[in-house]
């Protein structure tokens, strides 16, 4: 292969996500090796499946693959790995994803091209513990892998014209549901509904949910302020048949059903009927109420 010769590959881009608060939490150098250790990591992953990292910046890293199927592969060890690190949740560091297909051009040490560059947009949309796709990646990985894919839908990415559409590649505790999430034509009619209203603001969600985010980061699908609420605090998801609220705070979530209050921290609990959701120290705080309705399920 000659110098700035073009090639088809797949694209992986990590980000360590939740990174920027660690150096105020426990200080430079301790930030910095959580971070290093992390990114050495994604390289091992990439390199035990037959990828090519080609370097870190910040705290991002970029690998090239020849298969589609082993950055999906590496994606989902990545997401396991980091889960499975005492460190890593006891920091609540997460990595999130994208992944690209398409040519690009090489030289020795780098490199180029549009594909490289939505690559990296897919990463900067994705959320903590998620892995978004690209449809040119779909199209060239083998049918049996593309059950453990989700359809987003048509996103757009930011510096890009247009739109493109995206998948969610399914997290590894996620596996025995494939079949039921990832066929949106086993869903009659959508009947799994619920809806949610915070303040003024009312939602409502079906089951092509990927997830839905609160927190106290402006990045968040909803943002709430709130000092006791974490930067990403929990989330909204739909799987196997429920309705989901995930949380991997701080300070835990309540939730009021009924003359019934539950409390979960970095864990996750199915929404049934109708009640209502504080995050962190908020209970009794009204203002910060989330409302919830769960219509139809199991």
């Amino acid at each position: 292969m000659t110098e700035n010769s073009p090639t088809e590959l797949t694209i992986l881009f990590a980000d360590i996500c939740r990174s920027t608060a660690l150096f105020e939490k426990i200080g430079d150098q301790a930030a910095l090796d959580l971070i290093m250790r992390a990114l050495r990591m994604t390289e091992d992953v990439a390199r035990n499946n037959h990828g090519n990292v080609i370097g870190t910046i910040g705290d991002e890293v970029m690998c090239t693959f020849s298969s589609p199927e082993d950055a999906l592969i590496s994606a989902k060890q990545v997401h396991s790995r980091m889960q499975k690190s005492v460190s890593m949740q006891e920091h609540q560091l997460a990595m999130r994803v994208g992944i690209n297909s398409g040519p690009v051009v090489l030289t020795s040490d780098n490199v180029y091209g549009d594909t490289v560059n939505t690559a990296a947009r897919l990463a900067q949309q994705a959320k903590a513990n998620q892995s978004l796709i690209s449809s040119m990646t779909i199209t060239a990985t083998r049918e049996n892998l593309r059950d453990q894919l989700r359809l987003v839908g048509q996103l757009s990415l930011q510096g890009k014209a247009g739109t493109i559409e995206v998948h969610e590649l399914l997290e590894s505790d996620a596996e025995e549901a494939i079949t039921e999430v990832a066929s949106t034509k086993e869903i009659p009619a959508r009947s799994f509904l619920m809806t949610a209203q915070y303040r003024t603001r009312q939602m409502r969600f079906d089951p092509m949910l990927v997830r839905f985010l609160f927190g106290r980061g402006i990045d968040c699908d909803q943002a709430i302020d709130h000092p006791t609420i974490s930067r990403e605090h929990a989330e909204f998801q739909y799987r196997d048949g429920q309705f989901l609220l995930r949380d991997f705070s701080t300070n835990g979530s309540v939730i009021l059903t009924g003359n019934k209050t539950k409390q979960i921290h970095r864990s996750s609990i199915v929404l049934k009927g109708s009640g209502k959701i504080y995050l962190g120290r908020t209970l009794h705080q009204h203002q910060y109420c989330i409302d919830f309705t769960c219509v139809g399920g199991r």
